[in-house]
C-alpha cells in the first residue's frame, strides 16, 4: 500500500493560480510557479504565496531553468491562447504571445538533458490549438515532447460538465515513456486499425474527430491513452451562481437609454425568448453576448441555463451581460467579477482584484478549478501513486521541499 504524501509540481504561466486552486483539493504541493502579468501576480500572492512566485519573463527563465527545484513531479502551462484564436490572427505558435510555450519546450529540454525533467506535463490551451495551422502545431509540440522520453494523450473537456459555463478546452498529458508502459494504453507507430482505435472510440466526448485527425496524421509520433470515465454532468444552473443580493436600485443595472440599445440589437427570436421569461411569475436568467454577425453587431440571448465562454476584454472580446427578466419587467447589467469567479468553480473565499476589470480579465483568462480537480482525480493522482509503487524511495524526494 502505497502512503500518500504531498505531491509537488511547478506551475508556469500561472495567472492568478487556478490551477493550483483545482490542485490543492488533493494536497499538491505547488513548489514554484512563474508569470509575467503583475496584477496576475497580485492576485495570486494574496491568495497563496509570495515565496514560490517569480514574476518574470519566461524567456528569461531560459537561461535560468537551473533555479526551478529539480525534484519536481509534475509541470503545468497553461500558455497564452491568444495567436490561437482568430481575435488572435491565427499566428500559432510563430506568434508572439503563444509561442511562449516554446521557451517552455526549452526549459524542458534543459531540465532532461540533467536527468531533472518531471514525469508528468500538463499543457493547456484552447480548442483552437487543435486547429492551428490544420493540426500541424500541436504535432510539432507532441513531436518536441516525444523527443524528451515522454508519451502523449490529448483530452478535450468543456466547463459545462462542471459550471454553469461552456469552456471547451484541450489538455495535453505527456508522461515519460517508462511510466506510461504501464498506464497507457500506447498506440504502434504506422498503424492505422488495430485495437488501440477501439480504446480511442470509448470516449468521443473527450477525444474529438479533430485529435484522431491529428494522430492519423501524426502517425510516427509516439500517442497514448489513459483510461478516464466520462464526467458526469452535474453542473449547476446559471440562476444558482447569480448575486442575488444586488438591489434593484444598484448602479450595476443598466439605465432604460442602454438596456433599449441591447434590445434593438436581438434577433427577432432572441426578443421573443426575452417576451417569455418577462411574462413568468417568478425571475429567470440569461446571459447575452455580442457578435459580429454579417458585419453587424447582434446581441444573443441564451436561456439553456449557462452562460457562454468567459474572455478577456482584449482582443476583441465582449463581456458577458446578464439579462434578469419576470414579473411583467426585465433589467440588465454586466455579470460582476465573482460571478465571472463562480462560472470559473472558485469558491467565494478566493479573494479577487477591487479593480472589477482586473477581476473580468484574471477570471476570464483563467482554468476552470472542478476541471483541474477532474484531471487530479483520475489522471494524476493516479499516475503519482502508480510511479510510488514502482519507485517507493521517490515519495522522499518529491516531497523534500
Amino acid at each position: 500500500m502505497v502512503t500518500m504524501n504531498k505531491m509537488n509540481f511547478a506551475e508556469f504561466f500561472a495567472g492568478v493560480g487556478l490551477v493550483r486552486e483545482g490542485l490543492r483539493l488533493h494536497n499538491w504541493d505547488c513548489v514554484w510557479a512563474n508569470d509575467i502579468s503583475e496584477d496576475k501576480r497580485d492576485t495570486y500572492v494574496e491568495n497563496f504565496t509570495h515565496d514560490d512566485f517569480h514574476l518574470e519573463d519566461i524567456w528569461e527563465i531560459v537561461n535560468r531553468s537551473s533555479t526551478i527545484p529539480d525534484q519536481v513531479f509534475l509541470y503545468t502551462a497553461s500558455f497564452p491562447c491568444t495567436d490561437l484564436s482568430v481575435a488572435g490572427g491565427r499566428k500559432g505558435l510563430a506568434g508572439a504571445e503563444s509561442g511562449t510555450l516554446n521557451a517552455f519546450l526549452q526549459i524542458l529540454k534543459k531540465k532532461q538533458q540533467t536527468g531533472a525533467h518531471p514525469k508528468v506535463v500538463m499543457l493547456e490551451n484552447v480548442a483552437g490549438f487543435l486547429t492551428s495551422h490544420k493540426g500541424k502545431d500541436v504535432a510539432f509540440t507532441v513531436a518536441v515532447l516525444n523527443d524528451l522520453g515522454y508519451v502523449v494523450d490529448i483530452i478535450e473537456l468543456d466547463a459545462a460538465y462542471f459550471t454553469p459555463q461552456s469552456r471547451q478546452r484541450v489538455f495535453l498529458i505527456a508522461v515519460e515513456s517508462e511510466l506510461a508502459q504501464e498506464n497507457m494504453y500506447i498506440k504502434e507507430k504506422y498503424s492505422f486499425f488495430d485495437s488501440w482505435w477501439i480504446n480511442f472510440h470509448k470516449n468521443p466526448k473527450i477525444r474529438s474527430s479533430k485529435v484522431e485527425h491529428i494522430i492519423k496524421s501524426s502517425p510516427h509520433l509516439h500517442w497514448g491513452l489513459l483510461d478516464l470515465p466520462q464526467p458526469h454532468n452535474n453542473a449547476p444552473n446559471l440562476n444558482e451562481i447569480i448575486q442575488i443580493e444586488i438591489p434593484n436600485d444598484s448602479k450595476l443595472w443598466w439605465n432604460d437609454t442602454r438596456k433599449e440599445h441591447l434590445y434593438s440589437q436581438m434577433s427577432i427570436l432572441h426578443k421573443e425568448t426575452l417576451h417569455a421569461m418577462i411574462e413568468k411569475s417568478r425571475y429567470s436568467y440569461g446571459t447575452v453576448y455580442r457578435r459580429m454577425r454579417k458585419g453587424k453587431s447582434m446581441a444573443e440571448l441564451r436561456t439553456d441555463g449557462k452562460a457562454g465562454c468567459l474572455r478577456t476584454p482584449r482582443g476583441g472580446s465582449s463581456k458577458q451581460i446578464l439579462i434578469r427578466a419576470g414579473f411583467g419587467s426585465w433589467k440588465v447589467r454586466l455579470l460582476t467579477s465573482r460571478e465571472y469567479a463562480r462560472l470559473q468553480g472558485v469558491r467565494d473565499t478566493f479573494i479577487l482584484p477591487e479593480n472589477a476589470s482586473k477581476g473580468y480579465f484574471a477570471m476570464g483568462d483563467a482554468v476552470c478549478v472542478p476541471v483541474i480537480e477532474y484531471i487530479s482525480e483520475y489522471i494524476l493522482l493516479p499516475l503519482y501513486k502508480r510511479y510510488l509503487v514502482a519507485h517507493p524511495s521517490a515519495e522522499r524526494l518529491f516531497a523534500n521541499f
